[in-house]
This record gives C-alpha cells, structure tokens and sequence, in this order.
C-alpha cells in the first residue's frame, strides 16, 4: 500500500512540474502589439441597448 502511495505523489508532482513547466514556456507577455488600420465603427449595430429597446 505505501508503494501504491509513493507511486501517486511522485506521479502528482510530475503533474504539477508539468504544468508549472507549461505556464513558463507559454510566452504570455511576448504576443505581438494589436495594430488596428481602421477607425473604429459599431456598422449596423443600433445605439441602443436590446433591453431598452424592449420596453
């Protein structure tokens, strides 16, 4: 039974490495500046909210 335990916290903190090892390498913080050409515009959306257009 203790082998059957050993086994299990071992396996959890490869996991855990794992994942730690994986939200280190994702490069968050490093994505390319957003460029916008285009002025921004609502198109056809109407100036309203939908809820007040209920009532």
């Amino acid at each position: 039974m203790e082998t059957f335990g050993i086994i299990l916290v071992v396996l959890l903190l490869l996991v855990l490495a794992a994942t730690v090892s994986a939200l280190l390498r994702d490069g968050l913080g490093h994505n390319p500046p957003v460029e916008s050409h285009q002025a921004w515009s609502a198109l056809d959306l109407p100036s309203t909210s939908y809820t007040l257009r209920v009532f």
